[in-house]
Order: structure tokens, then sequence, then C-alpha cells
């Protein structure tokens, strides 16, 4: 079954978009200060982050254009998993390497290549079964899974950070939004695509993305007032 928007409920789903980027980027800024500039954990955060909202953002414009139009655009709608595995898996590896850093411990100097390494290793693999095997979801589920490990490496890593700085508070933020991407999964199982259930979605992502991009946010600012 085709989906279909309405145009209030593609709009709003540039909100949780936006909402996340202010968590990314604050991130983003944080392993910069962490790492003491190191360049290329400096550039991987941020291209890590812009990855992750133009993802977000084209999905939402093809919902908008859908809602608009009627037509649907392929590509705007695959490449959201190309965007957000690829993004976090670059946020991932700068995350932990600005810890590495800031706790004095030694990085490999070819230690970059790893996170592009994994990154050509799942969109290769993705591609091909996207060719090969174009009546199935296999491609997607390649990509599903990179999204989620990075994603979940970048949210429990910023929980130990968290801690270790004793923000419990924002640990808790952390841990909600981690919650909310499995409520999320769990709902995009059951086949429902309903407006009514839609709309459950994007609000509950909206809370999520909201609270992550607080946490974000209060993650950067603890280093500022250090």
């Amino acid at each position: 079954m085709e989906e279909t928007y309405s145009v209030p409920l593609a709009l709003q789903d540039f909100m949780p978009v936006a909402l996340s980027s202010v968590g990314l980027f604050y991130l983003a800024e944080l392993f910069n200060k962490l790492s003491g500039g190191r360049p290329f954990i400096r550039w991987f955060g941020l291209l890590g982050a812009w990855m992750i909202m133009l993802g977000g953002g084209t999905k939402a414009a093809w919902k908008l254009n859908i809602a608009l139009t009627g037509q649907h655009i392929a590509w705007m709608d695959d490449q959201l998993f190309f965007m957000l595995g690829g993004g976090f898996t670059l946020m991932a590896w700068a995350f932990i390497s600005a810890r590495r850093v800031a706790a004095g411990k030694s990085t490999f100097s070819w230690g970059w290549l790893i996170p592009l390494v994994i990154m050509a290793a799942h969109y290769l693999t993705a591609l091909y079964l996207k060719d090969t095997y174009a009546d199935t979801r296999y491609w997607f589920f390649v990509l599903l899974g990179l999204t989620t490990i990075a994603n979940f490496t970048v949210s429990g890593t910023a929980i130990r950070q968290a801690l270790e700085n004793k923000q419990t508070l924002v640990a808790v933020l952390f841990i909600i939004n981690i919650v909310a991407i499995l409520l999320l999964q769990g709902l995009a199982r059951t086949g429902d695509r309903s407006e009514t259930m839609q709309w459950i979605e994007q609000l509950m992502n909206t809370v999520g993305t909201g609270v992550f991009g607080y946490a974000g946010y209060a993650l950067n600012r603890f280093f500022n007032r250090a």
C-alpha cells in the first residue's frame, strides 16, 4: 500500500530533524574540544552531523512533495539510511577517538580509515543487493543495521560521558532517546500506516529528538563551564 501524507503531517516531520541537528552539532563541537582540535576528529564529527541532518531533511522533503504533488521520488526516499548510516558511523568514531585523546591514550595514525572502510563495505553491499535483488528490502536491512549500531554507539558513549561528568539527568535524557528509537522501530513493524499512526510516530520522534537535542547541548555546555 502506497503511503500518503497530509501537508501538516509532512511539515511537522521537519521538527525532529531540526531538534536532532541541535544535539548533533553540539556533540560535534564537543568532539573537537575533547580532542584539542584534532583535524580528522573535528571534520568527521561535523561531516557526520551534516549527513544525518541532510538525510532527515531530504526524507521530510520527500513527504512534503508527496503531500503537495502526489509524486513519489524514489531517490529521496531511499537515501535516508545511506546518509544516516554513514553519518552516525563517522560520529561514533569521532566520539570514541576524542575520548581516547582526552584520556591521554594512543590513537592510530591510520585510524581515520576505520569508519570509511566500514561505510564503504556497507554501501557496496547495499548497492549490490539493491541491484541484484531489486524486489526485496535486503539492501535496506544492511543500512538499517549499520545505522542502529552506530546510533546506539553514539548515544551509549554520550551516556558514559555524562555519567563521568556526574550529569545524571543528561544520561537519563539520552536513555529516553534510545527508548523512543526502540518504540518507533516496534511501531514500524506493525504495518499500520494510517494518518493517526504516523502522527503518533512523528510526535514520539519529536519527543525523542527533543531530549537528544537538549542532552547534546548540556553535555557540550559542561565543558564550557569547566
